[in-house]
C-alpha cells in the first residue's frame, strides 16, 4: 500500500504539470490559472457542508465489523471529489468532477463496500 501511495505522490505530480505544460501551447496562462481559481472555489463551496469527521465515522464502523452505510460513503466520496478539485491541476479536477455524477458515485460506493466487505472477510452476498 505504501508503494503504490508513494508511486501516486510521485507519478501524479508529475503527469499534473506536464499536462499544464501541454496546455499552455493551447490556451493563455492567464486561463489556466483561472481555470485553476474556478475549480478551487468550487471545491471549497462543495466542501463546506462536509467534514472530516466522516473518516471517523467509517473507521469506527469498520473496526466493529459493520459496513458503513451508502449515505455515509456518499458524503465521504463527496468530501474526496471536493478535495480533488482543490489540488491544481486537470487529472485530478476531472477526477473530482467525475465523482459528482450520481451514477460514477453509486458505482464507486459499491466497490467501496464489495472492498471493505473483502477486507473485513465476508461475502459480497451478506450485506
Amino acid at each position: 500500500m505504501w508503494l503504490v501511495l508513494s508511486l501516486l505522490l510521485l507519478v501524479v505530480p508529475i503527469l499534473e504539470i506536464w499536462l499544464l505544460m501541454q496546455l499552455t501551447f493551447v490556451m493563455p496562462l492567464n486561463t489556466i490559472f483561472f481555470q485553476c481559481l474556478v475549480t478551487l472555489a468550487a471545491g471549497v463551496w462543495f466542501m463546506r457542508g462536509e467534514n472530516f469527521s466522516l473518516w471517523t465515522l467509517i473507521e469506527s464502523e469498520l473496526r466493529n465489523q459493520r459496513l458503513p452505510a451508502e449515505e455515509v460513503l456518499a458524503d465521504f466520496l463527496l468530501w474526496g471529489g471536493g478535495v480533488l478539485l482543490i489540488i491544481p491541476g486537470l487529472l485530478t479536477d476531472a477526477i473530482g468532477l467525475l465523482i459528482f455524477i450520481p451514477a460514477v458515485r453509486q458505482e464507486s460506493i459499491q466497490w467501496l463496500r464489495r472492498r471493505m466487505l473483502k477486507t473485513m472477510g465476508r461475502s459480497p452476498l451478506e450485506y
